[in-house]
């Protein structure tokens, strides 16, 4: 799966809807957390930063975070046409999150990780006491949204993810719908709903 985002990595960016979702899940962590420009933060499986971008004017510094080097060099590409200090990547390949952070955010990854569980608690470890953890995925489907590709989990049910939290010590402040992806599974337009889970470490 690594290869696969490293060669898709150059033309990631021209689906927009990708554009459209990393922008509307902005928006609702924009409106849910005090972000600050004391605050820094973590995006964890960046891709090509599209959700760290969106929130990168409203925070004091922002490491974009992943395992894929072809997308860590699309992100350091934007960083320095757009001539941006304030920004860094992280290579996960070699060297661990760091932190701790103010807020801690990620899209669209869990998903793709087996130990998903224990991502959650290295996660909240990122996090700084007080905090801000935002976490947004598909909800449990039947596996169509990857199909014929296949991915370590079908989706989560939210409140799966909402219990994570509070055993990390994460309390939950919003869980809700963040967006709807639709795609075309044969002859027939589906929707695959996105949850927004947005916690406060304790």
């Amino acid at each position: 799966m690594k290869q696969s985002f490293d060669e898709q990595a150059k033309v990631w960016d021209q689906k927009k809807d990708r554009l459209a979702r990393a922008q509307v899940i902005g928006d609702k962590i924009r409106a849910r957390v005090p972000l600050s420009p004391s605050f820094t933060a973590l995006e964890f499986g960046c891709g090509t930063g599209l959700l760290g971008f969106t929130l990168l004017d409203a925070v004091g510094h922002l490491t974009f975070s992943d395992t894929s080097t072809g997308m860590l060099d699309q992100v350091n590409r934007k960083i320095q046409e757009g001539n941006l200090a304030h920004a860094r990547t992280l290579d996960l390949n070699r060297t661990s999150l760091g932190g701790p952070y103010d807020l801690v955010f990620s899209l669209m990854v869990l998903h793709h990780i087996e130990d998903f569980r224990g991502q959650i608690r290295a996660l909240v470890r990122a996090t700084k006491v007080g905090g801000y953890l935002c976490l947004g995925d598909l909800d449990r489907e039947d596996g169509s949204f990857h199909a014929p590709e296949t991915v370590p989990h079908n989706g989560f049910d939210r409140s799966q993810i909402e219990a994570l939290f509070l055993e990390n010590g994460v309390e939950p402040l919003e869980s809700s719908t963040g967006y709807v992806n639709r795609k075309m599974i044969g002859t027939q337009e589906r929707e695959f709903p996105v949850f927004l889970v947005i916690g406060r470490r304790r």
